[in-house]
């Protein structure tokens, strides 16, 4: 597609990381060690789930950011056939390499049960419920945002969602390129409407609940994305949204989360946000440049699909062992002293999982011509 390879803005690779972080930290607290998510008064590692958000709002904004040249002037097959095989090959190798070992996971568990393990009494029976034969084929096929509670990887919803939002987003990105700036506002307001339905309608943006709403979410928020990177290409808003402000921005989208607001606000400050970080100099010494959080954004996507493994690890661990969940045996200090150790072994398996599965399969798997 382009000859040249677009210079990575290095901010925006280490926003992916820290939100990638503040989701893990969700789950861990809510999913595995509730004492810990009690015992925070903060409502912001409760809502740490509005991250998601972010990265739907990060791809809208660097898809445009890369494709912007390639599919300004029309979509064709010589161009939309190379973008969907880049897109196959940076997200499916490492889904379909976790998939594998969730099923595999299923069948230790399975095979305990074949052999009349006793442990197996305390655990759901295999291949059931959200991880059965069935729904192995919608999560097979990265289809199964499109079902309610059909994940075998749960956080991979959202990779379904942007897999499916690839197909459209070719087409969505043509006329948002030839928008006239004065018009920002008006379709940004309309990308913002369908959220602001969905978390009246449903309580949340998708806290306690999930199927094609989300689906919905991402078209919306990469939209709101692309009118990002048309602001950042145009040089709109550069006062109100310059570098100078990532950040006071920063820590205005982290006090959003803090308080018992809706979802809707954190995605419109999630937006001034990547705007902002889009603007930081690359020679600039801010902490978003600095090498190991670029490098932590490099290795998000493993850590985000990695960390739910581990998580049903653990639980699925302590109830085959103990009979008990995870945290029910465990004072307070050691429920964190177990969310650190995971956290370790996390990004150690993840730097792993990207080093050998993710960026070689990536480049071994995306188009020549590209």
């Amino acid at each position: 597609m382009g000859k040249q390879r677009k210079p990575e803005l290095a901010a925006l690779t280490s926003l992916r990381g820290i939100a990638a972080i503040f989701v893990v930290w969700h789950h861990l607290t809510f999913v595995v060690m509730p004492d810990v998510a009690a015992f925070t008064p903060s409502r912001l590692f409760e809502k740490s789930y509005l991250w998601v958000d972010l990265f739907f709002i990060l791809s809208g904004f660097v898809l445009a950011y890369i494709y912007h040249d390639t599919f300004r002037n029309g979509v064709t097959n010589k161009h939309y056939r190379p973008f969907i095989q880049a897109r196959f090959a940076r997200i499916y190798p490492l889904h379909l390499f976790m998939l594998s070992l969730f099923v595999g996971f299923e069948g230790l568990q399975w095979l305990l049960g074949f052999f009349g393990a006793a442990g197996m009494g305390h655990l759901p029976a295999p291949f059931t419920g959200k991880q059965s034969a069935e729904t192995l084929l919608t999560n097979l096929l990265l289809v199964q945002t499109l079902h309610w509670q059909a994940y075998w990887n749960e956080p991979a919803w959202s990779i379904s969602a942007e897999w499916i939002m690839y197909f459209v987003f070719p087409f969505l990105l043509r006329p948002l390129l030839h928008l006239h700036k004065q018009r920002f506002v008006f379709v940004a307001v309309l990308a913002v409407i369908p959220l602001v339905i969905i978390e009246w309608h449903f309580g949340d943006l998708g806290l306690y609940y999930a199927g094609w709403p989300m689906l919905v979410r991402c078209l919306c928020e990469a939209t709101l994305g692309i009118l990002a990177f048309q602001c950042y290409r145009m040089r709109v808003l550069s006062q109100l949204a310059s570098a100078k402000l990532v950040s006071p921005v920063l820590i205005l989208n982290l006090s959003i989360l803090a308080v018992p607001a809706p979802g809707v606000p954190s995605v419109i400050g999630f937006f001034w946000l990547v705007l902002c970080a889009s603007r930081l100099p690359q020679q600039s010494h801010h902490l978003l440049n600095h090498p190991l959080l670029v490098y932590l954004g490099a290795i998000s996507y493993s850590i985000y699909l990695v960390h739910w493994l581990l998580m049903d690890v653990l639980k699925d661990g302590a109830l085959f062992f103990t009979g008990t969940l995870t945290h029910q045996e465990l004072p307070l200090v050691a429920q964190l002293a177990v969310i650190t150790m995971m956290f370790i072994m996390l990004i150690g398996i993840s730097a792993l999982t990207y080093r050998f599965i993710e960026a070689p399969m990536r480049k071994r798997l995306k188009p020549r011509s590209m």
